[in-house]
């Protein structure tokens, strides 16, 4: 299958499609990869190793037979290009007019800014073949994957400051740049240098002007990615604003800062680096020369950041989870704090967690109601996000979880929990038409607003106060297969008999005969398992055989109870 990936724009948007083109490749490792360039950066992407080609926007597209078209430029006049080389499979955004030039679409609205734009961009992508569905992002474009890097060997020790005057970059007060530079130049060894290009052309006459008195102060421009590549990669730090330049510097591992306006059509949390090594300050705070001098040294100062919001801690319960514990662990890396709290792994589990976060608790199990009590106790954050081992946050509630901490207070504090609906995978589908879709939980909340209840093993969160529905979903990866299935809900039945019959609860001889059926109805008809084909059949009557087994166990703890063969119930 051959693919083509448009982003006919400059160095920073290129880039940003460019983690989504390493993944695409990595997950479907025998798709051709193309990228739809402008002249201005197809030196730059040619250079990269899973680009398989790259076509420039003026070229006739009709020779290269492409299957797929995923237009992340967005515009008219580029999508109106793949209408003339009958590529069989075009992918767009529905937000957009002309989005009937598209026979694959997602409506996404880039402008609220929720996400970031290579995740945006992954949307799209991830509509190119099934097995691509409900992922997200990972992978980022790193110095590994140049073909070719011009080392630079001028000097070895040097700080490279890019005082950027492209139409996307808001520019940071001319002074301010010389003050950095000159604290920078005083107290060390190295070199400073400014990185400047053709639109710098006027800053760069006047920062010539006012540092000549300073030796270790000059200027640098390179016309070859490689040689810039090989310039910026061995730096010792890095500053600049919103330019393609601060998406390399990033790519390539560099600290440093990146200077954003908080503008909604350029707002960081859009437009940022993807998996940013540099730390983002405001424009719009102001930092100063020094403010920017202490970061390079590692004095951050809070003040500066671009969202100041409320800290949230997400808590983890496992025990024999090493196989689903990177996928979970990875998609709670946002996260404030991670609250592992085992009851006594003996595989790799513990040692995983470990490369995520220190606070990890060992209590027994004792019920899950008690162990998520536990856990939530341990939790510092003013917020709490449970996810359980097998589940991962998806990028769309990312999102929202970080806009919801974003609020001010008021808006805020105002609703105490939300609401999240969970995605089944099984049987190597995604259950999101019926049966076990939709299904909300309560996993999002004020840590003081919560207390843990419910019936073990289905525990729940309980709010005091007004709760909502969140938009984005948990994908939850459950059982590996039918027998598992059974196997877990052999177990899970006998636990619920148990804690039924300590909550009170009997059963009568019509409750095994009709809440099967009902079960069954229930997920078959009422939820439309129906329309999950076969599988839907299947899962519809395993589930019934659950709740047949539940109270034919606790049937059977009351017979022996009755009897006096068990006098402790709890000890079952």
């Amino acid at each position: 299958m051959r693919i083509l990936i448009s982003r006919p724009d400059k160095i920073g948007d290129v880039t940003l499609a460019l983690h989504g083109a390493k993944q695409l490749k990595r997950r479907l490792p025998s798709v051709e990869v193309f990228v739809h360039v402008s002249e201005y950066t197809l030196s730059l992407v040619s250079n990269v190793k899973f680009v398989d080609g790259c076509v420039l926007v003026t070229e006739d597209l009709t020779p290269y037979n492409f299957d797929a078209v995923v237009d992340l430029m967005a515009k008219n006049r580029t999508a109106r290009l793949y209408i003339k080389p009958r590529i069989r499979i075009r992918i767009g955004n529905s937000a957009r007019w002309f989005s009937f030039l598209y026979n694959r679409t997602r409506f996404i609205r880039r402008s609220y800014a929720l996400m970031n734009e290579a995740e945006y961009n992954w949307q799209l992508i991830s509509l190119l073949d099934p097995s691509l569905k409900n992922t997200r992002l990972t992978e980022t474009l790193d110095v590994h994957d140049f073909k070719e890097i011009v080392e630079y060997t001028e000097y070895k020790n040097y700080y490279v400051l890019m005082p950027g005057a492209t139409v996307s970059a808001i520019g940071w007060d001319l002074k301010n740049w010389i003050d950095l530079a000159e604290r920078l130049a005083d107290d060390t060894d190295a070199q400073v240098l400014f990185l400047t290009g053709p639109a710098e052309k006027e800053i760069a006459a006047e920062l010539r002007q006012k540092t000549v008195h300073k030796s270790n102060i000059q200027l640098r421009s390179f016309d070859d990615p490689k040689e810039l590549i090989g310039f910026l990669k061995n730096a010792k730090a890095y500053v600049g604003p919103s330019t393609g330049i601060t998406h390399l510097a990033s790519a390539l591992g560099l600290k440093g800062v990146a200077l954003y306006p908080e503008l909604r059509s350029m707002h960081p949390t859009r437009w940022m680096p993807f998996n940013s090594s540099l730390t983002v300050y405001s424009l719009d705070k102001n930092p100063s020369a020094l403010d920017v001098y202490n970061a390079l040294h590692g004095r951050y100062d809070p003040r500066f950041l671009p969202i100041r919001r409320a800290s949230i801690s997400a808590f983890v319960v496992c025990c024999n989870e090493e196989k689903n514990m990177v996928r979970c662990l990875e998609s709670l890396k946002w996260c404030d704090e991670i609250v592992i709290v085992d009851s006594g792994s003996t595989d790799r589990t513990v040692e995983i967690c470990r490369q995520y976060t220190d606070r990890i608790f060992y209590r027994k199990w004792n019920g899950h109601s008690e162990q998520k009590q536990f856990a939530l106790d341990q939790c510092r954050g003013d917020w709490i996000l449970n996810i359980d081992a097998d589940e991962e946050v998806s990028t769309e509630l990312k999102s929202q979880i970080l806009r919801v901490l974003g609020l001010p207070k008021r808006r805020r504090e105002a609703i105490k929990g939300y609401e999240v609906c969970r995605v089944v995978y099984f049987l190597g589908r995604w259950w999101d038409h019926g049966g076990w879709y939709p299904e909300y939980r309560m996993r999002f909340f004020q840590r003081r607003c919560v207390r843990w209840g419910g019936v073990n093993p289905h525990e729940k969160a309980l709010i005091d106060g007004k709760t909502r529905r969140l938009k984005g979903a948990i994908y939850h990866y459950t059982y590996s297969g039918i027998p598992h299935q059974v196997e877990c809900l052999n177990r899970h039945s006998s636990n619920s008999a148990k804690y039924l019959y300590l909550a009170g609860k009997r059963t009568r001889f019509a409750n095994i005969i009709l809440n099967p059926a009902f079960r069954f109805f229930k997920f078959y008809i009422l939820k439309r398992g129906f329309r999950e084909g076969r599988a839907g059949f299947v899962v519809g009557c395993i589930e019934a055989c659950y709740t047949f087994l539940k109270y034919v166990k606790l049937w059977e703890i009351q017979g022996r109870v009755r009897t006096g063969e068990v006098a402790d119930v709890s000890n079952l």
